[in-house]
């Protein structure tokens, strides 16, 4: 009963103390706020219960049943966050059925349990000693490590008969329905596999420990404690419950924070994608074929979102100040690798594009000083990193003049 009331003390200082840091990270700045609300998963799980104790089948010893050992249903839900990388923090909640059988010599016993777990757990992911960490995850291997409460009520007959001996959690105990509530541990393993960019299959399996060698309603002879298994199948959802403000200093849209993927994402581009950058410099220079006359009265700017998610299309928008200049207008565009523009219609323009290179015409020019278009852009095989588009552009004037004109624009595309 001591160790019992321990394991039930630990548990609430435990919760207690995740509740004390949720509320002390609440206080925190814009940044800490939005971290802490980004990174969430949602897991619904079912699978197979076993029970390891003085009424389970020995291997290899006859006995008149068809499956080497009992097992029943079991089912919850788990709610995760995801505090690094590597290393979360989740609840879980189990609820089910567990059995066993078993000829001890004087009589051949059968129980079957109801069985209502709820744990606080951690979890750590194994893969990240290997990945780098500036790699998303198609799957990865991880430990599970907690503890919690099981509230349970086991009823023992006589095999086969199925005479009533006597049952356990049936009113008199402390838990729910009045059911026993005993402390627990876990440890066990898990699996993920990435099905899209918020959809994820999980595969675990985890020991629950007891103190208690009554979950079968028996006690036997050797003094070791029942042990259950939880074998299950689960299909989890990434989600934030808050999404980033947007920055005060623009209204493109951008994003002004990110989680700790995409900002460990941020910090720089590697070798290869600077690589990549210069050949897509080099190609833009290349594809220039005219020689144009200098001049300063236009100019060019493009706005793009700062991050961009897996295949998700995006907006590109171009702004052109040109002025009270009249004439014709021709704009190139280099896409990233892998990157396309949808057909698409601009007013008063011809739009082209061929794989990652874009054309737009205009002739004559409008009217207004300054001149903007969008149009949408998106790629089948994106590539983590930070991305750029260059706009180089002419417009010729009705006397003959050529303005030459070029920005870039870049976005962060955090996941594939």
């Amino acid at each position: 009963m001591f160790i019992r009331k321990m394991n039930i003390e630990v548990l609430l200082i435990l919760i207690s103390l995740m509740v004390s840091s949720i509320h002390l990270m609440a206080q925190k700045q814009d940044t800490t706020v939005s971290s802490f609300w980004k990174n969430w998963r949602i897991d619904l799980h079912s699978g197979a219960m076993f029970y390891y104790g003085d009424l389970v089948v020995i291997k290899g010893e006859s006995y008149p049943i068809p499956y080497p050992r009992d097992w029943r249903l079991g089912y919850g839900l788990s709610l995760t966050k995801q505090i690094t990388p590597a290393w979360g923090v989740r609840g879980r909640v189990i609820n089910g059925e567990y059995a066993g059988r078993r000829d001890v010599g004087i009589k051949y016993y059968s129980f079957s349990s109801d069985l209502f777990q709820t744990s606080l757990e951690t979890t750590y992911d194994f893969t990240s000693f290997f990945r780098n960490k500036k790699e998303e995850y198609t799957t990865r291997l991880y430990g599970i490590a907690g503890i919690g409460l099981m509230n349970y009520k086991a009823d023992l007959y006589e095999y086969p008969s199925e005479i009533f001996i006597r049952s356990v959690g049936d009113g008199e105990g402390s838990g729910i329905n009045g059911r026993v509530l005993e402390g627990d541990f876990s440890l066990g393993l898990g699996f993920d596999i990435h099905l899209s960019e918020k959809f994820l299959l999980s595969l675990e399996t985890a020991y629950l420990g007891s103190n208690s060698d009554q979950l079968d309603a028996y006690e036997g002879t050797t003094g070791k404690k029942d042990v259950l298994q939880y074998t299950s199948v689960g299909l989890g959802y990434s989600f934030n419950f808050k999404n980033d403000k947007p920055s005060s200093a623009s209204d493109n849209g951008k994003e002004t924070s990110a989680s700790w993927k995409q900002r460990q994402l941020q910090e720089g581009l590697s070798s290869e994608q600077k690589a990549q950058e210069t050949t897509q410099k080099e190609e833009m220079i290349s594809s220039k074929d005219v020689v144009a006359k200098e001049a300063n009265k236009v100019d060019a700017i493009c706005w793009v979102p700062e991050q961009v998610k897996g295949n998700e299309s995006f907006i590109v928008s171009i702004e052109i100040n040109k002025g009270e200049i009249k004439g014709r207008a021709e704009i190139k565009i280099l896409l990233p690798m892998e990157y396309t523009a949808l057909d698409q219609e601009i007013e008063e323009a011809v739009f082209v594009a061929n794989s990652r290179n874009v054309a737009i015409y205009y002739n004559p020019l409008p009217e207004m000083d300054k001149v903007s278009l969008k149009f949408r852009v998106k790629s089948d095989r994106p590539q983590i990193g930070t991305q750029s588009i260059y706009i180089i552009g002419k417009i010729t004037s009705n006397d003959g003049i050529v303005y030459n004109f070029s920005t870039v624009a870049r976005f962060n595309q955090v996941s594939k």
